[in-house]
């Protein structure tokens, strides 16, 4: 039994220090790989809720399907911006799985003006809320939370 256990202490000790202290990878690190310090500053920039920023008159529609199921909600969406104001990628985050599609689809279809750093443009990634209830959606343009 004493030569069981030691042989157990002895294993979790030499697998232990057979571990590398090499840290996992960050989201970033793994969309876009190691970079140095002049390729992270060229982007994207990080920023937060948006709702203020967009430029266009967004005109989401409450799904029917919703509505009959009276499913109501906030969905927050996050999105990423190239260069020219365009959303090129959205995916949400949160809220009810029914009206993600339409949030998504209106975060699509936002613009917004064109973000520089240090003259040269910039994607940009940002969040956009929706409020879905009784039967209308608001793009809230004050954040409470």
């Amino acid at each position: 039994m004493k030569l069981l256990f030691l042989m157990i202490v002895f294993l979790t000790g030499f697998i232990g220090a057979a571990q590398t202290d090499k840290q996992s990878n960050t989201p970033v690190q793994i969309l876009y790989g190691e970079r140095t310090p002049e390729e992270r500053r060229q982007g994207p920039v990080i920023s937060g809720v948006l709702n203020s920023k967009v430029l266009n008159e967004l005109a989401p529609t409450y799904p029917q399907k919703a509505k009959d199921q009276k499913v109501q909600g906030r969905v927050e969406v996050q999105f990423l911006v190239n260069e020219d104001g365009e959303v090129i990628f959205a995916n949400p985050l949160s809220g009810p799985e029914e009206l993600w599609a339409e949030a998504v689809k209106t975060s699509v279809s936002a613009r917004f003006k064109p973000t520089t750093l240090s003259g040269k443009p910039v994607k940009i990634t940002g969040r956009i809320i929706l409020d879905f209830k009784d039967g209308q959606v608001v793009v809230p343009k004050r954040i409470e939370f």
